[in-house]
C-alpha cells in the first residue's frame, strides 16, 4: 500500500501561497519591508543624482566645447602681471594644434542706469570671445572690430536685470554709465554657466570694446588667455609649452585645460556618489536583517505547520524553497517601492537644482536587483533552519 505524497505547487501557486502568508503578517512584514525600501531608495537616489550631476559637469562646457585652455599669469612679487597681447595672438599661426586664442583684460567697476546701480565685472572683449566662451545673446548683437573705437557695451543677464525697473527698463539701446563714461547697450547676454575657466562672472558683467577697457581698468595689460585647441589635442603638453612660451619676468604663468576640470569634478563627484551609496547599502543591509528577523518568527510560528507538510510528503527543498519565495516576495515588493521613491527623490532634488533630469537606466534593474538579493542572502538561514526541523518534533510543537 503507497502512502500519497502531496504534489509540489506550481510556480505561481506557491507565490500567491507565499503572498497570502506575508499578508497575515502584515504588520510585522511592513516593518521589513519599509526597511528594505528606504535602503533601495537611497543606493537608486545617490546612483541618479550621481549620473545626472556627471552630465550637468559635461553641459558646462557644452557650448565652449571641452578643447578649452587658459593660460593665467599669477604675481610673483608686487609689480602687476600682464602677459603679451601680440604674442597670444600668434599663437594659431605658430601652432597647428590651436584654433584661436585671445588675450583677456578683466577687472571690476560700478555701473548705472535709470537710478539704479550694481558692481560688475569689466571684460574687454574682442569679437572672439564669443564663440571661444560660449556665449549666446537674450538680445541685441555682440561687439564687432567696428566697435573697437566706439562705446558699446554688452551686458550679462544679471547685471542687466539689476540695473532694470519698471519705470526704465533696460534694453538695447539704453545708456549705462560705467565707471566714468557713458556707453550704449549693444546686446544682452542669455545666462551663461559658470566655470573656473572664465575670467570673469558673464552673467554680471559689462564687455567693452579693447580700446574702452585700457581707459576704463586702472591695469589694462592682459592678465589671462583662452586658447581653443583642436580635437584630440594633448591639453597637458601644449599647456606647457604655452607657460614656457609666454614667460614673463614677475609672473608665474599657469595652465588648465576643460579636460582637467571636468575629469576633476568628476572624479569628486564620483567619491562623494560611492560614498552616499556605501551608505544607503548599509541601509539595505539593515533592512535585510529586518527580513531575516521576520522569517525567523515566522519559522518559529509555523513549526507545526512546517511538520504536516514533511509528513505528508514535502521534502526538504520543498519547505527551503517556500521561506525563499517568501523572502524574495517581501524584498522585490521593498525594491519596487523603493525604486519609484528613490527616483522622485532624485527627480526633486535635481529639479531643485536646475539640473535636467535623465533616468540611467541601469539603476532601474540594479535597484529590484539589489533588494531582491538581500532579501534572498537574508532568506537563506531561515529557510535552512526550517528544511532541517523534524517532522515529529514539530508535529508536537504547540
Amino acid at each position: 500500500m503507497s502512502i500519497a505524497t502531496a504534489p509540489r505547487p506550481i510556480p505561481l501557486a506557491l507565490a500567491r501561497e507565499c503572498l497570502a502568508s506575508l499578508l497575515e503578517r502584515r504588520q510585522r512584514a511592513s516593518l521589513a519591508l519599509l526597511g528594505i525600501v528606504i535602503g533601495t531608495a537611497s543606493v537608486v537616489t545617490m546612483l541618479t543624482l550621481g549620473h545626472i550631476a556627471q552630465l550637468e559637469t559635461l553641459r558646462l562646457f557644452r557650448d565652449m566645447g571641452v578643447d578649452l585652455l587658459q593660460v593665467q599669469a599669477i604675481p610673483a612679487g608686487p609689480a602687476p602681471t600682464a602677459l603679451d597681447a601680440a604674442a597670444i595672438a600668434r599663437l594659431p599661426d605658430r601652432h597647428a594644434s590651436i584654433r584661436m586664442a585671445v588675450a583677456l583684460t578683466v577687472g571690476n567697476g560700478e555701473a548705472s542706469h535709470g537710478g539704479k546701480r550694481t558692481h560688475v565685472g569689466i571684460a574687454a572683449a574682442p569679437p572672439v570671445l564669443r564663440p571661444l566662451a560660449g556665449l549666446h545673446l537674450a538680445h541685441g548683437r555682440f561687439l564687432a572690430s567696428s566697435d573697437n573705437d566706439t562705446t558699446a557695451i554688452v551686458l550679462g543677464a544679471d547685471a542687466a536685470a539689476a540695473l532694470s525697473s519698471d519705470r526704465r527698463p533696460l534694453r538695447v539701446g539704453s545708456m549705462v554709465r560705467l565707471n566714468r563714461y557713458v556707453f550704449t547697450v549693444v546686446g544682452i547676454l542669455r545666462t551663461t554657466p559658470y566655470t573656473p575657466l572664465h575670467p570673469t562672472d558673464f552673467n554680471n558683467a559689462a564687455l567693452v570694446p579693447p580700446a574702452s577697457a585700457r581707459r576704463l581698468l586702472n591695469r589694462p595689460a592682459p592678465s589671462t588667455a583662452l586658447i581653443a585647441m583642436r580635437p584630440n589635442t594633448d591639453a597637458d603638453t601644449l599647456g606647457q609649452r604655452l607657460v614656457i612660451e609666454l614667460a614673463r619676468p614677475g609672473a608665474t604663468l599657469h595652465a588648465l585645460s576643460a579636460r582637467q576640470l571636468v575629469d576633476a569634478m568628476n572624479a569628486e563627484k564620483a567619491v562623494h556618489t560611492r560614498l552616499l551609496t556605501a551608505i544607503g547599502a548599509i541601509s539595505l543591509a539593515v533592512g535585510g536583517i529586518g527580513v531575516m528577523n521576520v522569517m525567523l518568527m515566522s519559522v518559529l510560528e509555523r513549526r507545526r505547520e512546517i511538520g504536516l507538510r514533511a509528513a505528508i510528503g514535502a521534502t526538504p527543498a520543498d519547505i527551503q524553497m517556500l521561506f525563499l519565495v517568501e523572502a524574495a516576495l517581501l524584498s522585490m515588493a521593498g525594491g519596487a517601492f523603493g525604486l519609484f521613491s528613490g527616483l522622485t527623490v532624485a527627480y526633486i532634488v535635481a529639479r531643485g537644482s536646475g539640473w535636467i533630469f535623465d533616468l540611467p537606466f541601469h539603476v532601474v534593474p540594479l535597484g529590484i536587483g539589489l533588494a531582491t538579493g538581500v532579501g534572498i542572502i537574508s532568506g537563506l538561514l531561515p529557510a535552512r533552519q526550517a528544511a532541517r526541523l523534524d517532522p515529529i518534533e514539530a508535529l508536537r510543537a504547540e
